[in-house]
């Protein structure tokens, strides 16, 4: 089983060698590696070029955005099985790789995801975000496993389509949903960690954000043809208190 790898970047020479070397010291071998760079200003190509004989694709070119990117990588791929890894970010281990490629040839699914921890500028665990076996009525009550821990088959985004560019900050909850609730592809869970993120991202940046990406979240039901409960949000937020309490026990 191939698995293809995904690196969005843009302007990230201070973390970008961390995430590279989280992927290309997996163990596990048959990994098509995929760098996609909004055409930097900094030195992160210069730092991706030292390592171009493990990356099997580097693409550097101005985009729309984040989710832009992705779809150009998730196209541009090859594998049975397509994971991101965004730059600053980096898998939890070096055996990471192995495990869901076993998950995959061991069962019959078409998605795994697994937990993460989200870490912050001291690289302290802030927040521990431990997925659950997915039911489907979880996603009404604000269910989501983390963006980055998913893996999923290739075939899924030439069936069902690709990141959806009309949302800035939730495309990936509106994919997750699509893919998993709408449609009933086969979601399991790998009980492992998978990722290590830094806080920071878009959707964590400010109250904006926030508020924007949970008024995004609402119109992802309503885009892919229901209305969701109102409890859903509410919900979803809440969910994260339990991630912060677990931190402190890791």
């Amino acid at each position: 089983m191939k698995i293809s790898i995904i690196t969005i970047c843009f302007n990230n020479e201070k973390d970008i060698r961390s995430t590279i070397e989280s992927v290309i010291n997996q163990t596990y071998k048959n990994i098509e590696y995929i760098i996609v760079d909004g055409a930097s200003k900094d030195k992160t190509i210069e730092i991706v070029n030292e390592y171009k004989d493990k990356i099997a694709k580097i693409i550097t070119e101005p985009d729309k955005g984040l989710y832009d990117a992705i779809n150009k990588g998730i196209k541009n791929s090859t594998g049975d099985v397509v994971g991101l890894i965004h730059a600053g970010d980096r898998l939890h281990d070096n055996e990471v790789i192995a495990k869901i490629a076993k998950h995959f040839q061991e069962n019959n699914i078409d998605l795994c995801y697994g937990h993460s921890k989200i870490v912050n500028g001291d690289n302290i665990i802030i927040r521990v975000n431990k997925s659950s076996e997915y039911e489907p009525f979880l996603m009404k009550k604000g269910w989501m496993p983390s963006h980055l821990s998913f893996y999923a088959k290739r075939e899924l985004f030439k069936q069902y389509g690709y990141y959806n560019l009309k949302y800035k900050i939730a495309a990936d909850y509106e994919l997750l949903l699509r893919f998993i609730y709408f449609n009933k592809i086969k979601a399991s869970l790998l009980d492992e960690y998978i990722v290590i993120f830094s806080l920071g991202g878009t959707s964590t940046k400010g109250l904006k954000n926030i508020y924007i990406q949970n008024k995004e979240c609402w119109m992802a039901w309503k885009d892919n043809g229901q209305i969701a409960p109102f409890y859903t949000i509410p919900m979803k937020l809440f969910r994260k208190i339990p991630q912060f309490i677990r931190a402190k026990f890791i």
